[in-house]
């Protein structure tokens, strides 16, 4: 029992001589080998390794036979820390997730403004016809001499027997399409509404059929309608 006894002593000793050995090269070196790291927390050799190849444990090899492991990674793999390294990597799979989209989302909104680009240029470069007509209905003029596509409101409602009241009245009520202006006629009459061709066939469709209602040799007034048979 006594050899039995000092025997044991001796292991232990040994065995503490090493352990203070590798606690000073650890402290020496900033790395340990992966039998060390398994003490250090508490886990298995096996457990390190598969933390190694699952890429949650950094690890180095100075020699092909030798794996070493920085004691500052070690820390992130103590047991309470463990949780603190997987969000890392998480969060970092979500920030490229992230990046990606927004990539993705960039690359649709510039290839969206070439074609805004692509339109605005085909719209330039469209003939100016429409722009010479909104051009030349705002060179309509509202004072001096009736002009030539006018008619005066009231005469034209005089020669088809339909009461002035009444076409003024619809005028104001917007039933009747008139052009207005300051105008004068070719013996001084002064003319405040008027019919462009579109007004006169729009007193054709009202008034037709109404008595006492007369028609002439122009109506219905369509787009071959001239003024001269109203002078």
């Amino acid at each position: 029992m006594t050899r039995t006894r000092g025997t044991s002593s001796h292991l232990d000793s040994v065995s503490r001589r090493e352990e203070d050995c590798d606690g000073k090269q650890e402290q020496e070196s900033g790395y340990v080998t992966i039998q060390q790291a398994a003490r250090r927390c508490s886990v298995s050799d096996k457990t390190i390794q598969r933390a190694i190849r699952a890429g949650t444990l950094p690890a180095r090899y100075p020699q092909p036979n030798r794996c070493e492991i920085a004691l500052r990674d070690l820390d992130t793999f103590l047991p309470g820390h463990v949780q603190t390294a997987t969000p890392q990597r998480l969060a970092e799979q979500v920030s490229g997730h992230v990046q990606a989209e927004t990539e993705q989302r960039v690359a649709a909104l510039e290839q969206r403004v070439e074609q805004l680009e692509h339109l605005v240029a085909q719209l330039l470069d469209r003939p100016a016809g429409t722009k010479r007509g909104s051009r030349a209905k705002a060179r309509e003029r509202t004072t001096g001499p009736l002009p030539q596509q006018f008619v005066s409101l009231l005469v034209f409602a005089e020669r088809h027997c339909v009461p002035e009241a009444k076409v003024q009245t619809h005028a104001e009520m917007g039933l009747l399409p008139v052009k207005r202006g300051e105008w004068t006629e070719g013996d001084g009459t002064v003319v405040t509404l008027a019919l462009d061709a579109k007004g006169r066939h729009a007193f054709y469709r009202l008034y037709r059929g109404v008595p006492p209602f007369l028609e002439c040799k122009l109506c219905p007034h369509d787009h071959q309608d001239r003024v001269s048979g109203h002078r």
